[in-house]
């Protein structure tokens, strides 16, 4: 069951281990409203671009949502066009990409976030997960019906996932263990708070199973935001 508490205004964290950097390189507009953003990553204060993906530069999809570096370890998330995992203490790449077929056509997932836990690495697709043990290496990808449409998930338990949808006041609970979707329900209640247009997440502390999110309804043609903590 999710648990909602109502808060002000959202909290600061800070990741501690700062090994790991994408540095900004600059930007290409091949065509008209597609854009392409470039990085090099540095690993203690030495590119290593070149030496790791044979190329100086690594178009990138960047943004808050994505956690690039293991707060206590040396692990770090590489938001690629081929997203991989790092191992930083010997560059072991470990590739985090899920492929659908549909209508006789392969195409990637959307990337939506990235968190690291003590043990395990979570990427965050539009409509999969893939749960990586860090000790092992070993992947987990997690599909979805292709009508998913995935905001964040979060470990509520070793063996239970929380998955909210964007678009929808709709969450649901993936059993780790049993490989299946156990729970189904709202998130918060329409009665209280109606006109949902659509859930973002904001912030996660590192080894928590609490997470921050903005609620948006939208009302006479305008949005009002929300804040909750969410367990």
């Amino acid at each position: 069951m999710i648990q909602l508490t109502k808060i002000e205004r959202l909290s600061s964290f800070e990741n501690p281990n700062q090994k790991v950097n994408l540095k900004y390189l600059g930007w290409e507009e091949p065509y008209r409203g597609f854009e392409l953003f470039y990085y090099a990553l540095f690993i203690n204060g030495i590119d290593q671009t070149e030496a790791l993906f044979s190329t100086n530069r690594l178009e990138c999809r960047l943004d808050e949502n994505i956690q690039i570096e293991h707060p206590t370890r040396n692990f770090a998330f590489i938001p690629s066009l081929e997203p991989v995992l790092l191992d930083t203490s010997n560059f072991t790449k470990i590739p985090l990409k899920v492929l659908f077929r549909e209508n006789g056509t392969n195409y990637s997932d959307q990337l939506k976030g990235s968190f690291f836990y003590a043990d395990y690495h979570l990427t965050i697709n539009s409509r999969s997960l893939i749960l990586t043990n860090l000790a092992t290496l070993e992947t987990n990808k997690i599909k979805f019906p292709a009508d998913a449409a995935i905001e964040w998930a979060y470990f509520k338990n070793p063996s239970q996932i929380q998955i909210i949808e964007a678009y929808s006041n709709k969450g649901f609970i993936y059993n780790v263990e049993s490989k299946e979707i156990i729970y189904q329900k709202s998130i918060v209640d329409e009665m209280l708070y109606p006109n949902i247009f659509r859930w973002i997440y904001r912030r996660q502390q590192y080894n928590s199973n609490e997470i921050e999110m903005e609620l948006l309804q939208k009302k006479d043609n305008a949005f009002v935001s929300t804040y909750f903590k969410v367990s």
